[in-house]
């Protein structure tokens, strides 16, 4: 007996398009990376800090992810001030107007670094949201 009746589709569409050939995925992921992209002018290095209860990383690249500088830091988060003059001078010394810093929002050590005064001679920017 055959089942001629039940056969597979050769065609099978997981997506919905509306003609242009990008999703409603792609439209939202294309507007959340654009709004990153408006909180980190290109003239600013990113600092990317790993918060952990007494022992901090941090690291200081380009816009192409290209690391300028690592470093670590045994301190707590609210002491965080020294790791941030470090970052702003490598970010100076790169030739970056400034620096934004973003970090993971992780419980309540994250808030600090946005109530964090800029110091030195390279403006430090939070972001949050990266």
């Amino acid at each position: 007996m055959r089942l001629s009746g039940l056969m597979s589709h050769r065609r099978r569409r997981t997506f919905v398009s509306n003609g242009s050939g990008i999703s409603r995925g792609d439209r939202h992921r294309n507007a959340r990376l654009g709004r990153l992209r408006e909180l980190v002018p290109v003239t600013n290095a990113i600092v990317g800090i790993d918060l952990a209860d007494k022992k901090q990383m941090v690291v200081v690249t380009d816009h192409d992810s290209k690391v300028l500088a690592r470093r670590t830091f045994r301190c707590r988060a609210w002491d965080l001030g020294l790791a941030l003059d470090w970052a702003g001078s490598q970010a100076a010394w790169k030739g970056f107007a400034g620096a934004t810093v973003s970090c993971e929002p992780t419980g309540h050590r994250w808030r600090v670094l946005g109530s964090w005064p800029p110091t030195g001679g390279c403006r430090l920017r939070a972001c949050s949201r990266c």
